[in-house]
């Protein structure tokens, strides 16, 4: 009895050899740039831009509908791996510089924004505002796989500088997402003679992060009562594992507000090493694994999601404009490590691991058009346009300034 082969089973086949593919080009990609002594990242975004919809669109359709699923995985898991390479002591260290750093930098950025476009835009006030907190989220993707970097090669410990920016930016994009959502709301409001209150949406970002914190800790309490019976360190690695892309899962397919899926996903690992001990340290080396074939579809998949040829006309005054949001941006993260012990070289170092745009402006980029604002293509092509300045900018700033600018060691507090 022969077999053949249905449409099912074809797109499925082509979809896994196409991911085989993309995955050697991304490797290679990422090693070749590193020849020439730039982030490997950098390569891999370059090279899903290069094969992606925006250039030679060679990538299956099935396989780019997947593309925000895998991406979502591979955020996942390495956040789940930073917060599992946070310490009690750390977090102590950190606490009060990353909820600043969470808050003030897209703020400034955001509000500046809203200005300039009302300046050279011709923008309303709220129109601005939607540009800006599109805008003003710092990139998980890109931020936080280098924070991971440098905790892994023990850089900036002494003061737990990369855990502290990992923290901060966890909690960064509720904020502009949050701000985003409703200056959205407001503008539709204005249209249709509703009110919004903006005081209560307001309060939702401090109560989205303690929501999600608590979600991490009872989370971490419950897979500790439930690792007392399981023996195999391969059970436990995926019972947990399964565990963060469900938290991932449940906010992505029933839209839920109060939370932030990935901040909880990186609290639930910080808890999980205060918990568990040399397990959660287990479990980290495996999730490390899954991470280094991960990263070079996030990397990929972000680089297909960017769209150089929108920018357009727009591109001197969206640099005009982004230069001087980023100088507002930098001012913020200054402001946010007042009180600190860092160093001058310290400091310089956290605002240009700040300086990165991608995930969030990728995926947010046409909502304002596809939802018939006024000025919707300008804000694409300028969200486009911050992701094509700051990605290379900030990986290579990062890559640059982290072996110069931070110390290796353990010793020394951050807090004053």
């Amino acid at each position: 009895m022969s077999y053949q082969l249905g449409g099912k089973d074809m797109t499925l086949i082509i979809v896994l050899v196409s991911l085989v593919i993309i995955g050697i080009l991304a490797h290679y990609s990422g090693k070749l740039i590193e020849y020439i002594k730039l982030p490997s990242l950098i390569g891999m975004m370059l090279i899903g831009m290069l094969i992606g919809p925006s250039f030679l669109n060679l990538v299956p359709d099935a396989t780019l509908t997947i593309a925000p699923t895998l991406k979502d995985i591979a955020l996942v898991t390495v956040l789940f791996i930073g917060g599992l390479g946070i310490s009690v002591a750390q977090m102590k260290q950190i606490g009060r510089p990353a909820i600043l750093l969470s808050a003030i930098p897209a703020t400034l950025e955001g509000f500046t924004i809203a200005l300039m476009a009302m300046l050279f835009l011709k923008f309303s006030f709220i129109q601005g505002a939607i540009l800006g907190f599109i805008i003003a989220a710092v990139s998980p993707a890109v931020l936080v796989p280098s924070m991971v970097d440098l905790i892994n090669r023990k850089i900036g410990q002494d003061k737990a500088i990369p855990q502290m920016l990992l923290v901060g930016a966890s909690a960064d994009d509720t904020v502009a997402i949050t701000l985003f959502t409703t200056f959205i709301s407001i503008y539709f409001a204005g249209i249709n003679g509703e009110s919004v209150s903006i005081i209560n949406e307001l309060i939702s970002i401090p109560l989205t992060i303690i929501i999600s914190i608590f979600i991490g800790w009872i989370l971490s309490l419950a897979t500790k009562a439930l690792l007392k019976n399981i023996n195999s360190q391969n059970i436990r690695v995926l019972s947990t594992f399964s565990l963060c892309l469900l938290i991932r899962f449940v906010e992505n397919y029933f839209h839920l507000g109060g939370f932030n899926s990935l901040l909880t996903i990186m609290i639930y690992g910080f808890f999980l090493r205060t918990y568990l001990g040399d397990t959660a340290k287990n479990i980290q080396d495996k999730i490390n694994v899954v991470w280094k074939y991960g990263k070079l579809y996030l990397f990929a998949f972000v680089g297909m999601a960017i769209n150089p040829t929108l920018v357009g006309e727009y591109i001197w005054i969206g640099v005009i404009m982004l230069m001087i949001s980023l100088s507002i941006r930098s001012i913020g993260v200054l402001i946010s490590l007042i009180g600190t012990n860092l160093s001058i070289k310290e400091r310089i170092f956290c605002v240009v691991a700040y300086l990165p745009k991608a995930t969030v402006q990728s995926a947010k980029a046409g909502i304002p058009l596809q939802m018939g604002i006024a000025g919707g293509e300008i804000m694409q092509a300028l969200a486009i346009l911050s992701v094509l300045i700051t990605a290379p900018i900030g990986a290579i700033g990062i890559k640059l300034t982290s072996p110069r600018f931070l110390s290796q060691g353990y010793s020394g507090e951050l807090s004053a």
